[in-house]
């Protein structure tokens, strides 16, 4: 089972990724809707739900997409020739690998020692051996941070697509198409997007 946790949370919010300027021209909307209260209000709602779909441990797509620091723990380092995996990409930075064992200042590997991939999934592997630790919870953390430095036109336009959508069926969603009529077009899009940026494996399976 995956033991990962979100240290620092995003800074950004949904109308970082897209603003309500950009979310009122993909909707073709009139200036004076684009400029009415409620409309502004209702915009940033859906703005943020999608965004909150697609992003972080529970979102859709397996992918951070507001920048956030990360740390994934591990009961052991792996056996030698096996990376440490972090999940959650895109990688940002590789902060810390830490023996925790409460050692003041923290005991962190050498960066030195250890060389990461930049493989869809990013994978840190050890120049040589692992250390050794005695196996327990927690025993070992990995410290990054994973998101979208800039973020790129498919992920603007899949918060844009599932946005009008939940605007346009506030009761439904488009995730459940056999419960409603949505247009076939827009379901076609978000399939083809989600299928292009969802890491497609399960981490919980993974060492």
């Amino acid at each position: 089972m995956l033991d990962i946790e979100i240290v620092t949370p995003p800074s950004q919010t949904a109308l970082d990724v897209v603003s309500v300027a950009e979310f009122a021209r993909h909707l073709h909307l009139s200036a004076t809707l684009r400029n009415n209260a409620d409309w502004i209000a209702n915009m940033t709602d859906v703005l943020k739900e999608a965004l909150d779909k697609i992003h972080g441990l529970s979102g859709e797509l397996n992918r951070m997409v507001l920048p956030c620091t990360i740390k994934r723990y591990l009961t052991s380092f792996p056996k030698d020739g096996c990376p440490i995996y972090l999940p959650y990409p895109d990688l940002i930075s590789l902060d810390a690998i830490t023996i925790e064992d409460g050692s003041s200042p923290a005991n962190n590997l050498d960066p030195a020692s250890y060389i990461k991939t930049n493989t869809l999934v990013p994978e840190i592997y050890a120049v040589g051996s692992w250390p050794t630790v005695v196996a327990a919870p927690r025993a070992v953390s990995v410290t990054y941070k994973a998101g979208y430095e800039t973020y790129p036109f498919n992920i603007k336009r899949y918060v844009k697509i599932l946005a009008a959508h939940m605007m346009e069926n506030p009761e439904a969603t488009i995730l459940e198409p056999r419960q409603m009529q949505i247009n076939r077009k827009v379901e076609f899009g978000v399939e083809s997007l989600r299928a292009a940026l969802r890491i497609p494996v399960s981490y919980d399976d993974w060492v």
